[in-house]
């Protein structure tokens, strides 16, 4: 089964993109090898936001930003191409995704992040994603699915969440 490969756990339900700063739920990754976040932009507007990927020692903490792979789907959700992906990127982690607004409102956006990449050497086991308005003004929202590669699978795992 699937599920019992992939552990799938949600961490952002419509969170709005309002304010200074939003973030997801974050997850304890030292069970899991990698993260693949699904993001849903529902309808943007205002400003742009941008992403950033972070690191922490405990649930609530970001503290260093994590390298990541990401790709956006062709066409707006529930329309042809939608789930076709554009090619992938790199980045760094020193510089924020920016998400446009006009681009990318109702786009799914697919993130991977290895937790090889997290800083383990100062205990920061736990990935949570960010969300900041620095163009000031951003409206809309977001839904974030992460789907983790378990280090040992089972079919009932222990919860990724605090």
């Amino acid at each position: 089964m699937f599920s019992e490969k992939i552990k799938i756990v949600p961490v952002a339900n419509n969170e709005a993109l309002d304010p200074a700063t939003a973030y997801t739920d974050g997850i304890n990754m030292a069970n899991f090898h990698r993260a693949t976040f699904i993001l849903q932009f529902h309808t943007l507007g205002g400003a742009d936001t941008h992403v950033w990927v972070y690191s922490g020692a405990s649930e609530g903490s970001y503290t260093s930003t994590v390298p990541y792979r990401y790709a956006f789907g062709g066409a707006t959700i529930k329309t042809a191409n939608c789930d076709k992906l554009a090619a992938w990127t790199a980045a760094d982690g020193a510089t924020a995704l920016h998400i446009t607004n006009a681009t990318y409102s109702g786009y799914m956006l697919i993130i991977e992040v290895d937790a090889s990449d997290m800083d383990v050497a100062n205990q920061e086991e736990w990935l949570s994603i960010g969300f900041l308005d620095t163009d000031t003004g951003c409206t809309g929202n977001v839904t974030v699915v992460a789907l983790l590669s378990p280090r040992y699978t089972s079919n009932r795992s222990a919860s990724a969440l605090a």
